[in-house]
């Protein structure tokens, strides 16, 4: 399975591609700073990425896809002590407590009579042959427009687990100028934020990253995304040199495992981990390189063997211990308690394997904690 088969050209906006690798697909050759919409402080506003979904008291836009036939109830991840805002994210059409919801001690609970669209009954289960055939669920975009964002407040708090260190990254973060090279497959190249494809046009992961850190920061940081869609750890492992290892960074961000947890072990996933970051090492050998476990794929699909996501995130605390200036972000742990009140099609950007909007804002939560620690 690859993580990036739709939209692929959609994919490509977030980052400023010089020219086109060895391997055929475009390369970010060289650094470039945030003083764009994708990563300054435009979507640092717009997107309210100075409250933190997971460790603030305010949860901004977090999504429930809406169908015909649900039970019109939608928990949000953390029970809300005040509900702030329900609205549709694409349009800023704002809906009304009492009339189109009421708030629960859960989440919200849609009333007979809401003016939020549904998705078509048999929305979820219309597949195609090719998509019966390829992952067993319906993949598109589409999802999006069924899903709705609230926007509350909360009392309880979780902060994503990190492991290893990152030597003194965040210790100099704001005082020095740092280079930052992201290299992962489709998720860590932005797929299914809605970018430039629709609004509200939000950046990836990596965008949101660099827009907060730049903001915060202002002039010290630089970064390049030389992720490829669809690509595992054996990709990475034969294009490393030329991706990573061309030029020098004072941070490598590697996010690979979406693709890898259908087939690989996990005992080769560590190996193969383990001979990306030894060949980086092999040109800059102190150069700390954060780790970013995966999400999960829609657990109705077949693209994914979940026994071998979960087994992952234990071999990378590993190569932390085994490898000076190696941290892990433990997404995977993140993402599932998420899922504990939350549906995966209320997560989904396609369906299938990429994360959405808020999705993507989650993600970058967890990679500022590893990077900046306290000072996050």
């Amino acid at each position: 399975m690859r993580a990036c088969f739709a939209l692929t050209t959609l994919l490509l906006s977030s980052a400023v591609f010089a020219g086109i690798a060895p391997d055929g697909a475009p390369m970010d050759e060289d650094f470039h700073n945030c003083d764009n919409l994708d990563c300054g402080v435009y979507p640092m506003m717009k997107f309210h990425l100075t409250d933190k979904t997971l460790s603030g008291a305010t949860v901004n836009g977090e999504t429930f896809f809406v169908a015909e036939g649900d039970s019109n109830f939608y928990k949000t991840v953390f029970p809300p002590t005040r509900i702030r805002l329900v609205f549709n994210p694409a349009n800023g059409k704002i809906y009304k407590q009492g009339v189109d919801y009421v708030a629960t001690t859960e989440g919200i609970k849609l009333t007979p009579t809401t003016g939020i669209e549904k998705a078509p009954a048999n929305f979820v289960s219309t597949i195609t042959d090719d998509e019966r055939k390829n992952y067993k669920v319906r993949m598109t975009p589409e999802f999006q427009k069924y899903q709705y964002a609230v926007t509350y407040d909360k009392n309880r708090y979780f902060r994503p687990s990190i492991f290893g260190k990152l030597g003194n990254i965040p210790a100099i973060a704001g005082k020095v100028p740092l280079k930052v090279t992201f290299f992962g497959d489709s998720i860590t190249l932005g797929a299914n934020a809605t970018d430039i494809y629709a609004a509200p046009n939000q950046p990836g992961y990596v965008g949101l990253v660099m827009a907060y850190l730049n903001t915060q920061y202002p002039g010290l940081w630089e970064y390049r995304n030389n992720s490829v869609g669809g690509w595992s750890t054996k990709n990475a492992m034969s294009a490393v040199s030329y991706r990573v290892m061309d030029k020098k960074s004072d941070l490598v961000v590697l996010g690979f495992g979406m693709n890898d947890s259908n087939s690989i072990s996990a005992i080769d996933y560590k190996h193969n981990l383990q001979n990306v970051i030894s060949a980086i090492r092999s040109k800059q050998p102190n150069v700390p390189i954060l780790l970013i476990s995966s999400i999960s794929a829609n657990p109705d699909s077949s693209v994914q063997n979940r026994k071998l996501l979960l087994s992952y995130p234990k071999m990378m605390r590993g190569l932390t211990v085994e490898n000076k200036n190696v941290a892990l972000a433990d997404v995977t742990e993140t993402w599932l308690m998420i899922l504990k009140n939350k549906r995966y099609l209320d997560l989904t950007g396609n369906g299938l394997n990429h994360p959405n909007d808020f999705g993507h804002r989650v993600i970058a939560e967890a990679v500022l904690a590893a990077v900046l620690g306290d000072k996050y």
